[in-house]
């Protein structure tokens, strides 16, 4: 079973992911903060992180910088209701698998997720 880590401080949108991505056969685990997803993928070693931008305590793109010094090979979907990050440098050059805006479409979310785990 592939594990995805959800990185979003809005609750709501954890929990969406979480109920569509195990309803479609995945491991997904939810975190609040940059710090916790930090610590997550650092405990769990994740198929895939879905990364927030605008979180507390560390900003994503921060995040998402601190794991690629430790791990290039992660997949990570960067999804956030900015609708130009895609164009932030630091963001193409993350190796980001995908960037979705919010609000996501469900059926967009779960083709995204199954074409960047290689499902």
């Amino acid at each position: 079973m592939k594990k995805i880590v959800v990185a979003d401080d809005d609750q709501n949108v954890r929990i969406l992911f979480n109920d569509v991505l195990s309803e479609e056969g995945y491991e997904v685990t939810g975190v609040a903060s940059g710090t916790e997803a930090i610590r997550e993928v650092e405990k769990v070693t994740p198929d895939l992180l879905i990364l927030d931008i605008k979180m507390p305590e560390m900003h994503g793109l921060e995040v998402l910088e601190r794991l690629r010094r430790v791990n290039q090979e992660l997949p990570v979907i960067v999804c956030t209701a900015y609708k130009h990050m895609d164009d932030d440098p630091m963001v193409r050059e993350s190796d980001v698998q995908a960037y979705l805006v919010k609000p996501v479409d469900i059926n967009v979310l779960k083709e995204t997720v199954k074409r960047v785990v290689g499902e």
